[in-house]
């Protein structure tokens, strides 16, 4: 029987607005004809050596990831923490490059046991396309990121935002072991035929919609194509950064029932909330009907009216009325008033 198989294509550009590219990937078959090894690797800009760390953690990652010594995903992750301690050592014995780092997302999918494992650090991403729906694997490390991960933010305000390119991690800024905390992001995921296997630099998210992106991979063409198609969209949206795009398509067997992708569509919904009024609710009648006492003499009413209308004539005539509470002189403009909550909550009173 033959052992199925993934397709695989990578590409990385400079875009339209950078002289030079810091971007680099990997896109191989790694230890059988059914495993590949993919990353797509960001050189952190504004400092010298963007491109130099990229291209060591890429080194790096190649050259641990040579052979199989133990589990995929702890293999990964050593890889990872391995590229990172390379980084630092060059920023050590370079003062040129003192302040060099990058982000970057790396997996192994197998084909044959079915599911991709992955370690990510930064706002590089990995999505997986299922049936014309993507999902996101990866989580943001950087202050937009972490919003719109939230739903604090839309999809296309985090695109907006100022702020969308400061992270929170890096590989390279300092030494790290494989369990320490707020560092390395991994995980895995099930791989089915008919999956498709996005990595990408934020060069491509930041120009187009996960909509757009959908629309272009639920298109007929080859897989190369395909990537060239991704990041021709992200340059005609502004191509503001380097741009990279690794695919891996595993191919639905034949005779196999793929499901049809589901219509897609770039429109991005209201942010605005509309609340709806709650139906009137109808209450059933009550079986009991309430009913007036008759037990009060006629003689205990006459005396009751007349004490109701003593006290009323008082009031009209006798009462002496206070006068009004002096206006207090009106707060400036700038000033804040706070109003010390009433305390709504009812007491019951045990006789």
């Amino acid at each position: 029987m033959t052992q199925p198989q993934l397709n695989i294509a990578g590409q990385t550009d400079v875009g339209r607005q950078r002289q030079d590219n810091q971007d680099t990937f990997i896109s191989q078959t790694l230890w059988t004809d059914g495993q590949v090894l993919l990353a797509v690797i960001d050189g952190v800009g504004g400092y010298a050596g963007g491109a130099e760390a990229a291209a060591l953690a890429r080194e790096a990652i190649i050259r641990y990831m040579t052979a199989p010594t133990g589990d995929t995903l702890t293999m990964l992750r050593e890889a990872v923490v391995y590229a990172n301690n390379q980084i630092v050592a060059g920023r050590q014995s370079d003062p040129a490059l003192a302040r060099m780092s990058c982000v970057l997302t790396v997996a192994v999918a197998d084909a044959q046991a079915g599911r991709v494992q992955f370690v990510h650090v930064g706002d590089t991403r990995l999505y997986r396309f299922r049936k014309g729906q993507a999902e996101k694997l990866t989580h943001d490390h950087s202050l937009v990121g972490v919003r719109e991960d939230a739903h604090q933010l839309t999809e296309r305000e985090a695109m907006l935002h100022p702020r969308r390119n400061e992270i929170l991690r890096d590989v390279g800024s300092r030494n790290h072991r494989i369990d320490d905390p707020e560092f390395l992001e991994s995980g895995e995921a099930d791989l089915l035929p008919g999956d498709v296997l996005l990595l990408c630099s934020d060069g491509l998210t930041d120009m187009i919609t996960r909509a757009q992106i959908t629309g272009v991979l639920t298109q007929s063409l080859p897989l190369n194509a395909q990537v060239t198609e991704l990041i021709h969209q992200a340059n005609e949206h502004g191509g503001h950064d380097n741009i990279t795009v690794v695919l891996a398509q595993f191919p639905a067997a034949s005779g196999d029932a793929v499901a049809q992708p589901i219509a897609q569509t770039s429109t991005v919904a209201s942010t605005v909330e509309t609340k709806r009024t709650p139906a009137a609710v109808n209450m059933p009648q009550s079986d009991h009907k309430l009913t007036k006492s008759a037990g009060v003499a006629p003689f205990l009413l006459w005396l009751l009216g007349g004490l109701g209308l003593a006290v009323l004539l008082w009031f009209q005539f006798g009462a002496t009325k206070a006068p009004p509470p002096p206006v207090p002189p009106s707060a400036p403009a700038d000033t804040l008033i706070r109003r010390t909550p009433t305390n709504t909550t009812d007491s019951t009173r045990t006789p």
